[in-house]
């Protein structure tokens, strides 16, 4: 035994230490317990969270440094942990004792505590900081535990491999957070592992298939020795009903599911019954970036197990962790345990292996992370495996050895398994998994459909290695896996018949006859559990083979196939026939569903990248310049280009790589057509176009001259220019369609609807080459007057996309645009290249609206940017205004100073639009003159509005809305009226308010005009609100958030997110309130929005201090200070000081609150701010607290005086107060006060009020 040193969490605050040394029966008594200071506030574990759950997400911007910084924190954290239990006292003797024995047994550390929140915190961190270790790696076994029970003499457990029974929920399907399973990663280290692990999943994933599966092994003498369950948790009631919650002692809940697949919440108690009763005693509870169970959750889950004498050890992920990392540690803990290691020592070694290895992968490669922290281990006692059996190889290997194992996952291939994945690796993809596993489940027959090179093949071939290796098949070779490439011997149903009957009967088949042959394997498919591939099936009748190497199936074969396709996908059928396919198989009719496959998901495809560019030191570097980001948005997850093109970054910089596959210079490597169709991008596209005749082949190379999707309805106007080459000219939409359908039905293009189409990203490269090839010397006219006529397709097709957007269908505008940006982006180049102004504003203008709407303000930036550099004269002059290049050159501009206006950068957009305003008002009258002049006094109005300057925002927005009145400009009109209303608002006007924003609703409801309409139901909302009707201002800002939703409006809805966070808060549902703010805030960090990110930390702020943790509010309002404070934003400043006055207030600090309450008073009298009311009203109950009873009289005078209705929303308190002092001091009191700082008598209404309420304070 070794050492053991115990830490006592009580549940009254306090914390006890003792001792137990080797060979003691038991532990000796320490010190008096102290009381425990907590030293990490919620902050802080909320940072640490966010470091080891979201970090590597994104880190990207601000992230970059945030990650890093919290990281270095993570020393100085467990420093405070360590020194909140043994930092001073008889504590730190009894640790330095043990610590500084020399007895070679080891020390083991237990925290103990029957407080599920106590013993949740993150003790793992702790760090000794005189010999600068962490406890949890540098001790033996770092174990907690339940207060009131005795470590319990070590299980020792039977059997000579380790047997893991798997649960994977996932109740929420697709919709799931990053579909991600620790299994598959764990699968593929298995092998690494000294012994035999045999890992079974459960399927279905409910609780009466556990209890059932335990059972049958139980009574079949091999039981299970963990449960490992990887999903969902929540805190919730004890069994018998209620909802999940969020309360301190409620019972933790796994979330299993259902027979139908739905949610099925089951408590930790049923739970316990169930394991206990099926002899397991480990349980594994894993929350990987799929399913977080949480620090609470897990530990009220792993103690009420504990509690229930279920199992011995609860192994447990405290936070959500990466399944690779997951992976690496089970992979670890399981080898320790073949080692002859007890659980805790081996939990030790895991969390040895991911502190040794801490890269993690991320958008830009492998990064550290100290995930070592998360695994936790739950003890009631421990448990070792003394007669698992280690494979001879691995007889006396030590751990350093298993790293190199592990180190070599993904680096090489697997032998000759005709499953095993190409050179060894597979990544992502569990999407896919899970829809094939609901096709095993229901309909038993499923096509894999997708475009050549997204890698079909071997999602078929790993989802046979998961269903062969996860207990899913009667036979642990029931995979039958065959091709149907031209040639192979199992091209037709006799073929698939002979390769499955000869492998079920080695010596027997060859004797049946035909008919009895197709019966016999019929029969065992259907009455087992098998799994059947047919790849590459495209050849046998939709695609076959143009050099005739098989002949193709006559209908008759057809038939036999469809029958037998039919026969496996019968109810009652227990095999699963999976078939892959460029086609999706029409006439096979219902039978299978269909699977599409598209590239792989961000994560997998930097994964991929990782793997690929992994021994190629240039490659890496390559990777970090601009270029690659295009390149790998243009290769868009495509595995087979991946593959081909990005090893070739080791020679190439990745912006000639992507020349090349835009087909504007020479082919690159990869296309070679010597090579197979699945080998060569340019054999397998080969291959797809001579399935086309030749008109459509004739037509394709237009698609070309797109990028990314291609557009039916543009590509007709384009074939109706004058200008358009020869071999496009009069095509109409009916004909475009027809011949993309065609080209979709080969695998070239993804259908997207809306008659737009995905491109296959190496298709334009080998459609440039035979362009080239056709046109011979003409290439160069022809691809150039092409490129002029989709330009001109392209401003026709903006034109109608603005309008759109300013007339009510932006829904669609937007989903078009976002399909087409890429092409819009070069098409305004070659404009700008061949001064096209007019054709390139067209472009430009609903992409502009595209980019706001999208927060793209990066990708707005560099556009306005190639716009200048083209139209601007040498010395950085603008163009003459009436011109096109000068026109052009307005809009541009004009739009990157309200891109500056909405970052706050209010001196740069003020100048900018000002200088606009000179401009034009030097210039030329006219019509259009006009209309962008009243823009810029409209601007200018802005500006000074959100610089607190009502009077001065009133003159601007009022001759703005004179002349375009003289223009019947109507949308002008309404966003006038709008912006009037809104300085009426500000005013505390709420009346005129409604009526402004009622007059720019009426006429943007008749435009159409949705995105103002959304514009106009927030703005009634927030004058509802103010009104104090709550349900009236929540059915505005729903109405609002359904057309942003619709819009993909990310700005808008995080503005939306935060009006109905108010309302929530307003009706005192803080966990709803503080719900929607996060929401907000999730959009407006990831778009870097950090007027708004203030803007949510402040109201965030307040539902902390609403709920009474001061110092969490605290630090809401002091970062959203800061970036008030760095924006020179003096409104929110002077909220943010206001707030920090009632925090200080409410913590007993008069003083410092009202030092923080004339800050703020400061800048809201200097702006004329109607906040300066509820300041006064403040000030004067702190002067009354100090019996300073002249100056609370006056600050609440102040207060209501400066407005003229009676009593006012915005006075605040100030009413009630002075109701309240005239009624102690006396009505003279009152006039006196009223006259002293007015210079005025006190209206007859103001003191009948005063008067009425003193008179019902009388009578109660």
């Amino acid at each position: 035994m070794a050492d053991r040193l115990i830490v006592d969490l009580f549940g009254d605050g306090r914390v006890g230490v003792s001792r137990q040394l080797h060979g003691e029966v038991a532990p000796t008594p320490g010190p008096d317990p102290v009381e425990l200071v907590v030293p990490l506030s919620e902050k802080d574990l909320g940072e640490l969270a966010w470091y080891l759950e979201r970090y590597l997400v994104a880190p990207f911007g601000v992230y970059e440094d945030r990650g890093p910084e919290i990281a270095d924190r993570l020393v100085g954290w467990g420093e405070a942990l360590f020194g909140s239990v043994f930092g001073g006292g008889g504590a730190r003797d009894a640790y330095r004792s043990v610590r500084d024995r020399d007895r070679g047994v080891g020390l083991e550390i237990d925290i103990r505590s029957d407080d599920p929140g106590l013993l949740g915190l993150p003790w793992e961190l702790m760090v000794d900081p005189e010999r600068s270790r962490r406890l949890v790696t540098t001790a033996e076994s770092f174990n907690r535990m339940l207060l009131t029970a005795n470590l319990e003499p070590m299980a020792q457990v039977a059997g000579e491999g380790l047997r893991v029974l798997m649960v994977i929920a996932r109740p929420a399907g697709l919709a799931d957070v990053d579909y991600g399973m620790i299994a598959r990663p764990l699968l593929e280290r298995l092998e690494a592992v000294r012994g035999r692990v045999t890992l079974e999943v459960l399927r279905p994933p409910t609780l009466e298939q556990l209890e059932q599966r335990l059972g049958e092994a139980a009574d079949a003498g091999v039981p299970f020795h963990v449960v490992h369950f990887d999903g969902h948790g929540a805190l919730g009631e004890a069994p018998g009903g209620g909802s999940p919650s969020m309360y301190d002692g409620a019972e933790g809940q796994l979330l299993f599911e259902d027979s139908g697949g739905a949610g099925s919440l089951v408590s930790a108690t049923q739970f316990a019954q169930v394991v206990r009763a099926g002899g397991v005693p480990v349980v594994v509870l894993n929350a990987c970036q799929s399913g977080a169970l949480g620090e609470v959750i897990e530990s009220a889950v792993a103690t009420r197990v504990l509690k229930e004498g279920a199992v011995s050890s609860v192994v447990a992920m405290s936070y959500s962790v990466y399944a690779v990392a997951a992976a690496e540690f089970m992979a670890a803990f399981y080898d320790g345990l073949f080692a002859g290691d007890p659980v805790g020592v081996a939990v030790t070694k895991g969390r040895r292996r991911l502190e040794r290895r801490p890269g993690r992968p991320s958008p830009k490669g492998d990064m550290a992370l100290a995930d070592w922290v998360v695994p936790v281990h739950y003890v009631r006692g421990d448990v070792s495996f003394p007669h698992l059996k280690a494979a001879p190889a691995a007889a006396g290997r030590h751990d350093f050895e298993l790293d190199a194992i592990l180190d070599k996952i993904d680096n090489g291939p697997e032998g000759a398994d005709v499953l095993a994945a190409r050179d060894g690796v597979f990544v992502g993809r569990d999407d896919s998994f899970f829809e094939l596993e609901a096709v095993c489940a229901h309909e038993r027959v499923g096509i894999i459909v997708g475009p050549a090179g997204t890698g079909k093949t071997e999602v078929a071939k790993a989802f046979g290695r998961w269903r062969r290796d996860t207990g899913a098949l009667d036979h642990p070779d029931g995979v039958f896996f065959m091709s149907f490439e031209p040639g192979v011997a199992s091209f037709g149903l006799d073929g698939v018949i002979n390769t499955i009957g000869t492998r079920l009967f080695p010596t027997q088949f060859h004797q049946l006859d035909r008919e009895h042959r197709e019966e016999v394997v019929v029969s065992v498919l259907r009455d087992h559990r098998f799994l059947v591939v047919w790849d590459n099936f495209e050849s046998v009748h939709s695609m076959p083979d143009p050099h005739q190497a098989t002949a193709t199936l006559n209908d008759n074969e057809r038939t036999r196939l469809k029958k037998f396709v039919d026969q496996i996908g019968a109810p009652d059928g227990k095999t699963t026939l999976l078939i892959t396919s460029r086609s999706p198989e029409p006439w096979l009719e219902t039978t299978p569903r269909r699977l599409g496959l598209g590239g792989l998901g961000e994560r997998a495809a930097d994964a991929y990248t990782d793997h690929l560019l992994n021994r190629l030191p240039n490659a890496q570097a390559r990777r970090k310049q601009r270029a690659f980001g295009e390149l790998k948005q243009w290769l868009h997850g495509h595995p087979l280009s991946m593959r081909l093109i990005l090893p070739q970054l080791e020679v190439t910089d990745p912006a000639n790589l992507l020349d090349a596959l835009k087909g504007n210079s020479e082919l690159p490597a990869g296309f070679e057509a010597d090579q197979g169709r699945t080998e060569s991008l340019g054999a397998s596209i080969h291959y797809s176009l001579v399935q086309l005749d030749d008109t459509t082949r004739q037509l394709l190379p237009a698609v070309a001259l797109f990028e990314s999707v291609v557009d039916a309805e543009v590509l007709r106007v384009f074939s109706a220019s004058e200008q358009v080459p020869e071999r496009f000219a009069g095509i109409d939409t009916g004909q475009w369609i027809q011949a993309l359908d065609a080209a979709a039905a080969t695998g070239l293009l993804t259908p997207l609807g809306a008659n737009t189409y995905s491109i296959h990203p190496a298709l334009p490269a080998y459609l440039h080459a035979q362009w080239k090839l056709d046109a011979t010397d003409q290439f160069e006219t022809e691809h150039n007057t092409a490129t002029n006529a989709l330009l001109g397709a392209h401003a026709a097709f903006g034109t109608w996309l603005h309008t759109e957007i300013e007339t009510g269908r932006a829904g669609l505008a937007f989903a078009l645009i976002d399909w087409q940006r890429r092409t819009m982006t070069k098409l305004i180049r070659h404009a700008l290249n061949t001064s096209q102004w007019d054709a390139c504003q067209n472009v430009l203008q609903p992409l502009d609206d595209y980019f706001d709407v999208r927060g793209l303000d990066e990708e707005a930036r560099a556009v306005v940017d190639l716009v200048r550099t083209a139209t601007e004269k040498p010395a950085g002059q603008s163009p003459v205004l009436d011109s096109e290049d000068g026109k052009l050159w307005l809009f541009a501009v004009g739009s990157e100073a309200n891109r500056q206006l909405r970052r706050q950068q209010l001196d740069a957009a003020y100048q900018t639009y000002d200088d606009l305003r000179v401009a034009l008002e030097n210039s030329p009258k006219s019509s259009t003159q006009q209309r962008y002049l009243a823009n810029q006094y409209h601007q200018l109005g802005i500006v000074a509005q959100k610089r607190g300057d009502l009077d001065q925002a009133d003159g601007w927005y009022r001759k703005s809305l004179t002349t375009f009145e003289e223009l019947d400009n109507r949308p002008g009109m309404a966003t006038s009226y709008h912006q009037l209303g809104n300085v009426a608002q500000d005013r505390g006007d709420l009346d005129q308010a409604d009526d402004w924003y009622r007059k720019s609703l009426t006429i943007r409801e008749e435009l159409g005009n949705r995105p103002g309409m959304a514009e106009s139901y927030h703005q009634l909302g927030i004058v509802a609100q103010k009104r104090g009707d709550l349900d009236e201002a929540d059915d505005w800002y729903r109405k609002s958030l359904t057309i942003l939703e619709e819009l993909g409006d990310r700005p808008g809805m995080a503005t939306s997110y935060h009006q109905l966070g108010n309302v929530a808060q307003e009706r005192g549902d803080l966990d709803q309130a503080d719900d929607w703010y996060r929401k907000s805030l999730t959009i407006k960090e990831k778009l870097g929005n950090r007027p708004g990110m203030a803007s949510s930390y402040h109201q965030l702020g307040i539902v902390a201090q609403d709920r009474g943790a001061l110092d969490q509010a605290d630090d809401w309002y002091r970062k959203s200070l800061t970036i008030f404070e760095e924006l020179g934003n003096r409104p929110g400043m002077a909220r943010s000081y206001h707030q920090l006055g009632i925090v200080a207030y409410l913590r007993g600090d008069l003083d410092q609150a009202d030092g923080w309450y004339r800050k703020s008073l400061a800048i809201k009298e200097e702006l004329g701010s109607i906040g300066q009311g509820v300041t006064l009203a403040l000030r004067g109950l702190l002067a009354e607290e100090q019996d300073r009873i002249n100056e609370a009289f006056g600050y609440a005078i102040r207060a209501v005086a400066l407005f003229e209705e009676f009593p006012h929303r915005s006075s605040g308190s100030a009413p009630a107060q002075l109701a309240r002092l005239t009624s102690q001091h006396g009505d003279t009191a009152l006039r006196d006060a009223w006259t002293a700082t007015t210079g005025n008598q006190i209206p007859a209404d103001v003191f009948n009020w005063i008067a009425e309420q003193d008179k019902g304070a009388t009578d109660e």
